[in-house]
């Protein structure tokens, strides 16, 4: 360990050259010590064979790696061995790059707790309540050609190959390049294809997709949400939920949903288990306005901020270009009537149940109208099309309250908090670490590696919070030790 009030490390450099990147480096060192006596993590020592490194030193050194934005293995076994820093603070390890991406691979979930302790220290050193938490979703793209993928169809012509009959030269010729390179691979057996395709059958058939990505076969086909983009590319939809006040990332879940709907109880169950307490309150696009996402809500006391389609755009003040667009048709509560830009008022003509959600919730449908009016009215032909215009509305319990909360101006002063937070560290990711495209493959690795980038983001927000409230870095060091060995609570 350290001796924070004297790092004679320091007097090896000339000129105190390095003194910002020390200090940064200590704190993400004094974390992750603290982060093994807090939650207990200790190693398996059974397995026989080769002595193995020292788990705390190995998970220190890729985590000072990525709180410098480095996640080359290569570099990593490198700096290790000639980087004053990392040889002080990681006990002296000098492992090989495959090393490095095998513990990497082992114990990713120790970057989980990494991140949940930045957030408790956070808490118990009053930097945050984390009273107040947003949520969003980005797509990153998948380490995979859109070219190297399987269809549905012809793995059903290679079954029927090996099962049933033998594919004529005009059938294979009809197979796309994957599957000719899969027919012709003389490593595995038939039963051991036959297996394969079956497995490769029962993903599409989970997922409703037609095509299934060969090089990473966890990856599903997505539209990413950068404008211009017109078709789906092979991706994964990482979810992130961000603490308004310090801007801490409190959760990151990736998933292989291409949407946002249904996303709300993952992301939170993980970060109540981050935090190890409730929020009060969570802020959200309007993606996540479902039944199934309030239901989740209420049953954990959490408020949501969360408005309606067309609540957003008044939020953004961005108007649609039509004026006869329902944003400009002002609903009357009271009365239970739209007003048209005409003055004409729409009245119900019936309640009808809308489609139910995946969740199994229902909406009733409820359909506004003015037959008459809209018979002698001038601006019809600009209106509708239909022989009368119609405002359909939507409506549920629970979506209504939310509704109701997001009509106030305190919870749109609430909702404004979320763009200035969680959507933030989207950019962060794509100009910082270059997560457009990600680097590894399979859901689990990559939800080790968000984590890993996640925790790393939270060390470094803590040591900027210190700078910013003129705290004493080597206190707050000793403060995270006491911390680890919970003798503050």
């Amino acid at each position: 360990m350290i001796d924070v009030e004297n790092p004679t490390i320091l007097n090896l450099i000339p000129n105190y050259e390095f003194e910002e990147r020390w200090e940064k480096l200590l704190l993400a060192s004094e974390i992750v010590d603290a982060t093994f006596n807090y939650f207990q993590i200790e190693r398996d020592l059974k397995d026989k064979g080769r002595r193995p490194w020292n788990l705390k030193n190995m998970v220190k050194l890729m985590f000072l790696a990525s709180v410098e934005k480095n996640e080359n293995s290569v570099k990593i076994s490198d700096d290790a061995k000639t980087d004053i820093f990392y040889h002080a603070l990681c006990g002296g390890i000098m492992p090989s790059d495959r090393s490095i991406r095998d513990y990497r691979k082992i114990y990713k979930s120790i970057y989980q707790l990494i991140l949940s302790f930045t957030l408790i220290t956070t808490r118990l050193m009053d930097l945050s309540s984390f009273y107040h938490v947003s949520a969003d979703g980005t797509i990153k793209l998948a380490c995979n050609s859109p070219f190297n993928t399987i269809k549905r169809k012809d793995i059903h012509l290679l079954i029927k190959h090996y099962m049933v009959e033998k594919l004529t030269k005009k059938e294979i010729k009809k197979l796309r390049k994957p599957a000719k390179k899969f027919l012709y691979k003389n490593k595995l057996s038939p039963n051991e294809k036959i297996n394969i395709l079956f497995d490769w059958l029962d993903k599409l058939d989970l997922t409703g997709q037609d095509s299934l990505p060969l090089f990473d076969v966890d990856a599903r086909w997505m539209k990413p949400k950068d404008k211009g983009q017109k078709y789906k590319k092979l991706a994964y939809n990482v979810q992130v939920c961000t603490d308004t006040e310090s801007k801490l990332i409190c959760g990151i879940n990736v998933v292989q949903f291409p949407t946002d709907h249904y996303q709300i109880p993952a992301l939170l169950d993980q970060t109540i288990q981050n935090l190890q307490i409730k929020p009060s309150i969570v802020s959200a696009d309007t993606i996540y306005a479902t039944i199934s996402n309030f239901f989740y809500l209420k049953l954990q006391g959490i408020s949501a901020r969360i408005p309606t389609r067309e609540q957003n755009k008044k939020f953004i003040k961005n108007p649609s270009d039509n004026p006869y667009a329902k944003e400009y048709f002002e609903f009357d509560e009271i009365r239970n009537v739209y007003i048209c830009p005409q003055k004409h008022e729409l009245t119900p003509d019936g309640v009808y149940d809308a489609p139910p959600e995946k969740g199994g919730f229902n909406k009733k449908k409820i359909v506004y109208s003015n037959h008459a009016a809209c018979q002698n009215c001038p601006v019809k032909s600009k209106c509708t099309k239909a022989d009368h215009r119609t405002i359909t509305r939507y409506l549920h319990e629970l979506s209504y309250e939310v509704e109701k909360i997001m009509d106030t101006p305190e919870g749109q002063e609430e909702y404004k908090k979320r763009s200035r937070t969680v959507e933030s560290h989207n950019g962060t990711f794509r100009r910082i670490y270059h997560y457009d495209e990600l680097p590894l493959t399979g859901l689990e690795t990559i939800q080790g590696l968000m984590f890993m980038i996640a925790s790393a983001y939270n060390a470094i927000r803590i040591y900027n919070i210190t700078k910013e409230k003129g705290l004493n870095l080597y206190e707050v060091i000793k403060f995270i030790r006491l911390i680890g060995l919970r003798i503050i609570n």
